[in-house]
C-alpha cells in the first residue's frame, strides 16, 4: 500500500490489551519490534513501514503466512528445529512453517510444558520457546481479525473496545457496521491499487474514524495526544540518543586522557564543543521525556524500562554539572548514559507505554519515586568515576605528570560531592516513601523487601561517605572499590527486590526471572579490575598513595 494511505490508517486509534487508547501506528511498530526486533518489516525483498506491514498482513494473510517474520534467536535455532523435525531453520521462520499439513500448531505441547514451569526453572529452549509463541499468537490473532480493537461500544463496561470479531457484542446496525466496515476498507485498498484511486478506503476510513469518536468519546484521545504520540513513535529519539550519548562520551574520553600527558589547544577545543554538544543532548533528551510524560498522563518513572531512562538522564545531567570538577566526568556520564539506554531496550525489559498500576495513582509517584531515582543517578556516576580511577592506577605511567595526580584527585572530589548528593536523596526519598506507605497502607514501615534494602542502600553508602574521614580507612584504593561496589545495593534494590522477592513493589511475584548472562560477565570484570588494582596500589611508595588522596 502507499505510504500516504497507511499513515492514515496509522492514524486510527486502538485499544491495548492494558486498556490504554492509542493510534494504530503505535501498535504497528509494538507488532513489527516483537516479531522481528526491528522498526521495519522486509516482505519479498519489499521494506515496509509498521503500517504498511499491518495492513499487508490483513489484505494478504495467505500470502504473509508464508513469508519469515518469525524472528528467533540465532543460537536457539537447532534446539527449536529440533523441535520441528527439522536440521536447521533460517533467522526466521513463516506463521505456516508452525503448522502441520493438518493445520495444528506444531509447539502447541511443547508450550504448555514451558508454561507449567516456573520461570526460572526453563531452560533456554524453553524461554526462546515462549517467545516465538508469543510472536506466532500475535499473527494468529491478525490474521482470524481478533488482534485490533478498534470499534468501541457504549454499553460496554470499563470502556472496552471490540475487534471485527466480536461484532456480537453490538446491537442491530451497530452489528453490521462492525462487522463490515472494516472489509469494506481493506477491499477499497485492494481496488484502489487497481484503479489508482482510493477514494472508497478513504471514505470507510470516514465512516470508522466517526464512529469512534463519537460512540468512544468518553475515552477518546484528544487531538494533541494523537499528534504527541504519532510524533514519538516516529522518531524514537532515545533509540538514537543511546549511540549519540556513547560516541561523543568515548571521543571525550579519548582527549580527557590525552590532556593527562598533552598541553594542546585542540584538545581544550574538543572538550569545549563537546559540553556543549552535551548540553544540546541534554536537552533533546528532556523534550523525549517530557513528551512521553504527556502521551503516557503519568511521570516516566513508573516501571523499570522508565526508571532505566530517568536514571540515565540523571546521569547526564549530573556528568555536566560535576565537568568543572573533573574533564573526566562529562565523558563518563555520557557513556554510562548510553549504556544504560542500551540496556534499557534488551529484551528483558518492555519499552511500551503502558497504563498505571492502581495502586500507582497518587502525587506521591511524582514526589516519592522521583527523589528515589534521583538519587540513583550521582550513586551511579560516583560507581562509574570510581571505576575509571582504578582502571587508570593499574595502567599508571612510570612517570605520571602533575596532571594526571591532580585528575585522581579530582576524580575523589567527584565521587565525594556524587555521594553526599545521592545519599542526601536517598534518604529522602525513603522518608517520603514511608509518608505514601502510611497514606495507602496504614503503616509506616513493615519491613517490606523495597523498604529492608532501601535501608540497607542508606546503611551502605553512609559508611562510603565516612570512609575518608578516619584516618585508618584513609586510602584511595579503598576507596574507590568501595565506591565502585556499594552501588550493587542499588542493583538490588532497584531491580533485585522488583524481581527475586515477594513484595508490596515487586513486578513479580517471587518467581524469579533468569540473570542475564552479561551481568555475570560484567561482575567478573570489576572483580579482576579490583584485584588488578590492589596489587598496583600496594606496589605504590607510601609517598605516591598519599599522593593519589
Amino acid at each position: 500500500m502507499p505510504q500516504e494511505q497507511a499513515a492514515q490508517y496509522g492514524r486510527l486509534i486502538v485499544q491495548g490489551s492494558d486498556g490504554r487508547m492509542k493510534p494504530l501506528s503505535t501498535l504497528s511498530y509494538e507488532i513489527v519490534r516483537k516479531l522481528t526486533g526491528k522498526t521495519s518489516a522486509v516482505v519479498a525483498g519489499q521494506r515496509l513501514s509498521p503500517e504498511q506491514f499491518l495492513l499487508a498482513l490483513q489484505l494478504s494473510p495467505e500470502v504473509l503466512s508464508r513469508e519469515p517474520l518469525i524472528q528467533v534467536s540465532p543460537s536457539k535455532q537447532a534446539l527449536i528445529a529440533h523441535e520441528l523435525h527439522r536440521r536447521e531453520l533460517p533467522p526466521q521462520l513463516s506463521f505456516d512453517e508452525l503448522l502441520d499439513g493438518n493445520g495444528v500448531y506444531r509447539l502447541k505441547n511443547a508450550v504448555e510444558e514451558a508454561n507449567q514451569l516456573k520461570p526460572s526453572e526453563r531452560s533456554e529452549f524453553q524461554k526462546e520457546l515462549l517467545k516465538v509463541d508469543e510472536r506466532f499468537n500475535i499473527l494468529y490473532a491478525i490474521f482470524t481479525k481478533s488482534f485490533l480493537r478498534i470499534f468501541p461500544n457504549k454499553k460496554a463496561e470499563n470502556h472496552r473496545w471490540y475487534s471485527t470479531k466480536e461484532f456480537t457484542e453490538f446491537d442491530g446496525e451497530e452489528a453490521d457496521f462492525v462487522k463490515d466496515i472494516h472489509n469494506f476498507y481493506l477491499e477499497g485498498l485492494l481496488k484502489g491499487n487497481r484503479t489508482h484511486s482510493y477514494a472508497e478506503a478513504e471514505q470507510a476510513l470516514g465512516y470508522i474514524d466517526t464512529f469512534q469518536r463519537e460512540a468512544g468519546a468518553s475515552v477518546y484521545p484528544s487531538k494533541a495526544a494523537i499528534k504527541a504520540e504519532l510524533f514519538y513513535t516516529k522518531v524514537r529519539l532515545s533509540n538514537y540518543l543511546f549511540g549519540l550519548n556513547m560516541l561523543l562520551g568515548s571521543i571525550l574520553l579519548v582527549f580527557a586522557i590525552a590532556a593527562l600527558f598533552f598541553k594542546r589547544r585542540l584538545i581544550t577545543t574538543v572538550l569545549i564543543i563537546g559540553e556543549r554538544l552535551s548540553w544540546g543532548l541534554l536537552l533533546v533528551f528532556t523534550c523525549d521525556l517530557l513528551l512521553r510524560w504527556y502521551i503516557a498522563k503519568h511521570p516516566p518513572w513508573s516501571d523499570g524500562f522508565e526508571m532505566l531512562l530517568f536514571v540515565s538522564w540523571g546521569v547526564l545531567l549530573f556528568g555536566l554539572l560535576f565537568a568543572r570538577k573533573s574533564t573526566f566526568t562529562l565523558p563518563l556520564g555520557l557513556l554510562f548514559s548510553g549504556i544504560l539506554l542500551l540496556v534499557s531496550f534488551l529484551d528483558w525489559l518492555n519499552p511500551e507505554i503502558t497504563t498505571l498500576k492502581p495502586v500507582l495513582h497518587s502525587y506521591w509517584l511524582k514526589i516519592h519515586v522521583a527523589v528515589i531515582v534521583s538519587s540513583y543517578a550521582p550513586l551511579a556516576l560516583s560507581c562509574t568515576v570510581a571505576l575509571l580511577s582504578l582502571l587508570l592506577l593499574i595502567f599508571k605511567p612510570s612517570a605520571p605528570t602533575e596532571r594526571w595526580w591532580r585528575s585522581m584527585r579530582e576524580m575523589i572530589v567527584v565521587e565525594e560531592m556524587s555521594i553526599t548528593i545521592g545519599l542526601f536523596l536517598l534518604v529522602m526519598g525513603t522518608f517520603l516513601g514511608g509518608v505514601w506507605a502510611n497514606e495507602s497502607w496504614g503503616r509506616y514501615w513493615a519491613w517490606d523487601p523495597k523498604e529492608t534494602w532501601a535501608l540497607i542502600s542508606i546503611l551502605v553508602y553512609a559508611t562510603v561517605a565516612h570512609l575518608r574521614l578516619v584516618p585508618f580507612f584513609r586510602n584511595a584504593y579503598l576507596y574507590h572499590t568501595a565506591v565502585l561496589w556499594a552501588f550493587s545495593v542499588i542493583v538490588m534494590t532497584s531491580y533485585g527486590v522488583n524481581y527475586y522477592l515477594v513484595g508490596l513493589h515487586s513486578y513479580a511475584t517471587g518467581d524469579p526471572v533468569p540473570i542475564p548472562s552479561w551481568v555475570y560477565a560484567t561482575v567478573a570484570f570489576l572483580v579482576i579490575v579490583s584485584v588488578f588494582a590492589y596489587f598496583k596500589y600496594r606496589g605504590l611508595p607510601q609517598e605516591a598513595q598519599k599522593r593519589l588522596f
